[in-house]
Formats: structure tokens, C-alpha cells, sequence
């Protein structure tokens, strides 16, 4: 009788408890977009290695918007292996 009792509430901690870990692996991950230097920043640091990613070097690129498609904060990041790159405003 005892687990019968038990069994939703485990099942509902289980699910606050991953829920709990998603929202806070995406705010990691935005905290991460927001920390990212500017172009001029970024590409003033690369100097030479110019717009060329530091993870894979392939020059291709890729942007979103920070929080949403028409945001005017756009995040780069590269299209071949996905490394964040930098930000600007549009």
C-alpha cells in the first residue's frame, strides 16, 4: 500500500527535478550568448586569424537572434562545428 502511495510522488520529483535541469542548462546557455565580446572586440583579438573560427578554422558562419528570430542582438556562431563566436547589434 505504501508504494502504491509513493510511486506518483516520485514520478512527479522526478519531473520537477529534470524540468529544474532544463531551465537551468538554458539559462547557462544564454548566460553564455549575453557574455559573448562584441564583433569588433573579437575580431580586434583574433588579428591576423581574422574572421576564421578558433575551433575548426572554417570561415562560414551562421547568427540568430538572442532571444528570438527578429531580436536585434544577434549571436554568431560557426556553421561547421557550432562554436560561439561573438555578438552585435544590428
Amino acid at each position: 500500500m505504501a508504494i502504491e502511495m509513493a510511486f506518483p510522488l516520485i514520478v512527479t520529483l522526478l519531473f520537477f527535478a529534470g524540468a529544474f535541469l532544463l531551465v537551468g542548462r538554458h539559462l547557462r546557455s544564454m548566460q553564455r550568448q549575453r557574455d559573448l565580446p562584441s564583433r569588433d572586440a573579437w575580431l580586434a583579438a583574433r588579428g591576423e586569424a581574422g574572421a576564421s573560427c578558433p575551433g575548426c578554422g572554417s570561415g562560414e558562419t551562421e547568427e540568430q537572434g538572442l532571444d528570438d528570430k527578429d531580436d536585434d542582438t544577434r549571436v554568431v556562431r560557426c556553421a561547421q562545428c557550432r562554436t560561439l563566436l561573438y555578438r552585435y547589434e544590428r
